[in-house]
């Protein structure tokens, strides 16, 4: 894996789903001349095309100037093409650029840098560009930008307050610019392409209850030495007669099984089909679980339990990282089997009052 410096372009269909509720086989060859426009313009600029999704695209470019020329061209192609058309049947896109460090391994593009493009596009109107503040400053001055700037602004599950800059769009007669604002909602539909248990730290759930046997049985030996001394009685025969009753184990088993559910811990990876939202869908999810806002700390957003969960159902931390349209999660072995029905009876009913 090697990391790299780009320029990334995040384009996105406005209204496609509408698109294909009105007419299914319209939307289909609509988004065709999309991808074409799309493949032409990026390739002209020394792009390169990293990711389609449906109707989103993923671009990125060495040149900052070239990934902001190539993002007005785009807009402007596709208004040609718009011209004459029934607002039915428009291609209308917003645009997000951002300049950052990524990772790149086999043609694809990991890291916080895919999320922040895709927030950012998030925040357009339909017929604009939002840019982050890092490729606004990148870009030459003797290009000539007009957009309006936007300080302190939040991206939701991204640290810190952001400055970003809008250009007007295109259509401004009918999207008027403002300042960006940040979207609350619950109700997400997605798509898991996959979802599998990966080899990471931690012990096995096997490995987990030896120890906690382990320790247990320590505590008894350091218990019945406390005995012994306080009442007398030999040592190895006081053990002899705790570890020759049944009920010692009966005991005993069950709780070393507990204590491996609570601390085994599991590394699962889930796919999904699209980047966007993919941090905030976790969020919710994790919200629905009884876990609080994540805590951004060195790449990985960290989940911490309410306190009444810690203390009351022995609930433990979650570790995560996004990778574009991926997450890599790390946690207890108990909640993370409860997590993967809960993603995947989500996807499926966009409901979690089932658990």
């Amino acid at each position: 894996m090697q990391k790299s410096e780009v320029s990334l372009m995040f384009s996105d269909i406005r209204g496609y789903s509408r698109l294909l509720e009105l007419d299914e086989q319209d939307a289909i060859e609509l988004l065709a001349i999309h991808d074409k426009i799309s493949h032409d313009v990026i390739t002209e600029y020394n792009g390169h095309l990293v990711k389609r999704n449906d109707d989103s695209v993923l671009a990125s470019f060495i040149s900052a100037n070239d990934a902001y020329l190539c993002s007005l061209d785009f807009l402007e192609r596709l208004k040609s093409f718009n011209e004459n058309k029934d607002k039915p049947r428009r291609l209308l896109i917003s645009i997000g650029l951002h300049k950052g460090i990524v990772e790149v391994r086999n043609d694809a593009i990991y890291g916080d840098q895919v999320n922040i493009v895709a927030r950012l596009q998030a925040l357009a109107e339909p017929g604009s560009v939002c840019m982050s503040d890092t490729i606004y400053g990148a870009i030459s001055r003797m290009i000539d930008i007009k957009a309006i700037e936007y300080r302190d602004v939040e991206l939701e599950n991204l640290p810190g307050s952001h400055n970003v800059y809008k250009t007007l769009s295109i259509y401004r007669e009918e999207f008027k610019t403002g300042r960006p604002v940040m979207h609350h909602k619950s109700d997400f539909r997605y798509r898991i392409k996959e979802i599998e248990h990966i080899r990471g730290n931690g012990g096995s759930f096997f490995a987990t209850a030896f120890s906690a046997f382990t320790l247990i049985t320590l505590l008894l030996f350091i218990v019945a030495g406390f005995h012994s001394h306080q009442t007398g009685a030999i040592y190895s025969d006081l053990i002899r007669s705790w570890f020759s009753n049944p009920a010692i184990y009966a005991a005993l088993i069950p709780a070393s099984i507990f204590l491996a559910t609570l601390y085994a811990r599991r590394k699962m990876r889930a796919v999904f089909d699209d980047i966007r939202d993919v941090d905030r869908i976790l969020s919710y999810i994790m919200s629905q679980l009884g876990y609080r806002n994540p805590v951004h700390s060195k790449g990985f957003m960290l989940f911490r339990p309410q306190p009444a969960n810690y203390f009351i159902l022995g609930m433990r931390k979650f570790r995560a990282r996004v990778d574009g349209n991926t997450i890599v999660l790390q946690g207890p072995y108990l909640y993370m089997s409860k997590l993967i029905k809960m993603l995947k009876h989500y996807e499926q009913s966009g409901k979690t009052d089932k658990f």
